[in-house]
């Protein structure tokens, strides 16, 4: 976990700015970096910086369930599986050390084959559709 009060924080967010911004444009817009900035200082989200790439993690927490979500990720494809064992490890610390129940994350079709070997499991789809001059992003 990279705490934004630890020394180095604010060089592994510049450097992972770009993953992060790239992963937001894909994840449809909703928040800028500096939101997600305001998040990890505000401790309602875990920034983890990797070798070329960042993940964001946030807890969802349910009537019944509590979970880590895996909010971001994003890196260089080149070092994408070394980065993402890392990161799948590290989601499970972190659902471990906040009492979760399970990890979750919402992504493109193509995750669910890249996360299979991690015991992930195809649960549901999410839908969207932008409207008129407020749904241009």
């Amino acid at each position: 976990m990279m705490s934004n009060t630890l020394e180095g924080f604010d060089e592994a967010w510049t450097k992972s700015t770009p993953f992060i911004e790239k992963a937001l444009k894909e994840n449809g817009a909703e928040f800028t970096v500096e939101d997600v900035l305001r998040e990890v200082q505000d401790e309602q989200a875990i920034f983890y910086p990797v070798t070329n790439g960042a993940a964001i993690f946030t807890v969802a927490q349910y009537p019944q369930r509590r979970l880590l979500r895996i909010w971001l990720y994003g890196g260089k494809t080149d070092t994408g599986r070394a980065n993402l064992d890392v990161i799948m490890e590290a989601a499970d610390y972190f659902a471990e050390k906040h009492e979760c129940d399970g990890v979750e994350l919402t992504g493109r079709k193509g995750w669910e084959k890249v996360l299979h070997p991690y015991g992930y499991k195809y649960k549901s789809v999410t839908l969207s559709k932008d409207l008129g001059e407020h749904g241009n992003g």
